[in-house]
């Protein structure tokens, strides 16, 4: 994943890298042989950035050309003489004293440093690895601007008069060492670590949990930028989309909150397959509303009418046809009531499928089903229309998603208070409805109904990211109070030992229902017979 956003970034960045490269390249410009007057000008050019210059990577650092075949070897042979100890590199005192004692001016020993210094590299980082050095800057950046008593002291172990700051751009960061702790601060509160990929961050931060120790492959204490590159290439991923979403979700989340747990739970936002349940459910029920608009024939209003003649809709005296107690959440009683339910829908379920994907459909479901048993049990005469059940349980399933990845959750406590603010006013508007009119048009013990369906089965059916043990005990208990409720609900509409509590089934023809609401628009009473 990181190396997908490694290649992506190094094309859009092309232009803009270049730029500052040449910026930076100002700050030091190259000289000519003959301006190499100082010993310090040829050193800062083949140093390493750590007192020293290794013989063995030297050719690595240097543009090849046809003006510098044979001043590579010569300059190799050079410092192989300044390495009077032959430890395979040349210190910052030892050259200083050969170049200064032992190489006469305008020698051509001086001469062919001079030639390699000029040709020296800088380090500039691989087209496929300019992002992960952008976020190696980022990182050394963030150390320097916050310093803590773990970070590596250069001045234990360089000469006083060697002077870090007069380093090449790309030598100076590359040369750096962070250790490890460093390194999960940083991925956890620095602002720019948004801007990597979500699956990358939560890689490295497994890996600093885990594997960091195998990153210091050279057993020093530290991470330098070598390392840094072998630690954070990953293969390839399959690209997840929802990158919009992910760096949204970051956004407001408490800098010091983007823990690997919140990380983890936002990478499980993912916009392939879409939330297509949601998306068909709402098409299905706006498609429905038109083709009744139409053939009720009848101006259609924010508040109706309603096609109650429909066989969509939950009929009292049509209970036994078992299809209703579902379709009914595809007619509205107006455009208002519509809006209102796909608004909800769309904004709280999409959010909840992108996450939890199929299990939303059961919820939704269980919703709308156990919206029609209560609502038919409370009010046994009633029509009932609407997606209300099946919205309430989507909005009630977030209280279970919440007491299921509580540790997981950006601002939990929040999210509670919320929804508890929104049970509070459902329930005080649902009192007030009922005992301040004789009649109300809101069938709030289907919304009852859906959201105890939501909060129960969502706690049975949800994705739960860390599984605790009273966990599954709530799971267990869940499934029994669901299981217990809709078995008692569907007895009670069969068997309830109370005569005339239900209205006698209807078994006439339905087109009969279309006649009888014609006449009731018609003359506002039922049609005789």
């Amino acid at each position: 994943m990181f190396l997908t956003w490694v290649h992506m970034q190094s094309v859009q960045k092309a232009s803009a890298l270049s730029s500052r490269r040449i910026l930076k390249d100002t700050e030091m410009p190259p000289k000519s042989v003959e301006g190499f007057s100082d010993w310090r000008d040829v050193w800062y050019r083949l140093d390493e950035g750590r007192g020293k210059v290794s013989l063995e990577n030297l050719q690595n650092r240097i543009r090849p050309s046809t003006n510098n075949h044979q001043a590579i070897p010569k300059a190799v042979q050079v410092l192989r003489a300044a390495d009077k100890t032959g430890k395979g590199y040349v210190e910052y005192a030892e050259f200083r004293d050969y170049y200064e004692n032992e190489l006469h001016q305008g020698s051509w020993e001086r001469g062919v440093l001079a030639r390699v210094a000029l040709d020296i590299q800088d380090l500039t980082p691989q087209p496929d690895e300019e992002a992960i050095f952008r976020a190696w800057e980022n990182l050394v950046n963030y150390v320097k601007a916050s310093p803590n008593s773990l970070d590596f002291k250069w001045s234990w172990i360089l000469p006083r008069e060697y002077a870090r700051d007069c380093l090449l751009y790309y030598v100076s960061y590359r040369s750096e060492l962070v250790h490890p702790s460093r390194l999960s601060e940083w991925l956890m509160n620095a602002q720019a670590v948004d801007d990597l990929p979500n699956r990358a961050v939560i890689d490295l931060l497994e890996k600093c949990q885990t594997t960091i120790r195998r990153a210091d492959t050279n057993r020093d204490g530290y991470i330098e930028y070598n390392e840094f590159l072998r630690f954070v290439r990953v293969k390839h991923a399959k690209f997840r989309g929802a990158t919009v979403l992910r760096r949204g979700a970051l956004a407001v989340l408490p800098r010091n909150a983007k823990s690997l747990e919140n990380r983890r739970y936002i990478e499980e936002y993912s916009c392939w397959p879409p939330p297509l349940f949601m998306l068909l459910i709402t098409l299905s029920e706006i498609i429905t509303f038109i083709i009744y608009a139409v053939d009720m024939q009848l101006p259609t209003t924010g508040s109706g009418p309603c096609p109650t003649y429909s066989p969509l809709v939950f009929n009292p005296r049509r209970r036994y046809q078992a299809w209703r107690f579902l379709t009914y959440a595809l007619i509205h009683s107006g455009w208002v009531h519509l809006v209102n339910n796909i608004l909800v829908q769309l904004l709280l379920g999409v959010l909840l499928e992108m996450v939890h994907s199929w299990r939303i459909i059961l919820i939704y479901l269980a919703g709308v089903a156990a919206g029609a048993l209560a609502n038919s049990l409370y009010m046994p005469s009633y029509y009932l229309a609407g997606a209300s059940g099946g919205v309430y349980a989507v909005e009630y399933a977030h209280l279970s998603n919440l007491i299921l990845n509580w540790s997981s959750m950006e601002y939990p406590l929040m999210q509670l208070l919320l929804i508890l603010v929104v049970m509070s006013a459902d329930l005080g508007y649902a009192i007030w409805d009922t005992y301040s009119s004789d009649v109300t048009a809101t069938g709030h013990m289907a919304h009852f109904g859906g959201a105890v369906a939501g909060v129960l089965v969502g706690v049975l059916v949800l994705r739960n990211l860390e599984v605790e043990r009273w966990e599954k005990y709530c799971r267990w208990i869940s499934l029994g109070l669901f299981g217990a409720l809709m078995v008692c609900g569907v007895l009670l509409q069969i068997l309830l030992p109370m005569p005339d509590y239900f209205p006698d089934n209807d078994w006439s023809p339905m087109a009969e229902d279309r006649e009888e609401w014609n006449h009731q628009q018609m003359w506002g009473l039922p049609r005789p017979g």
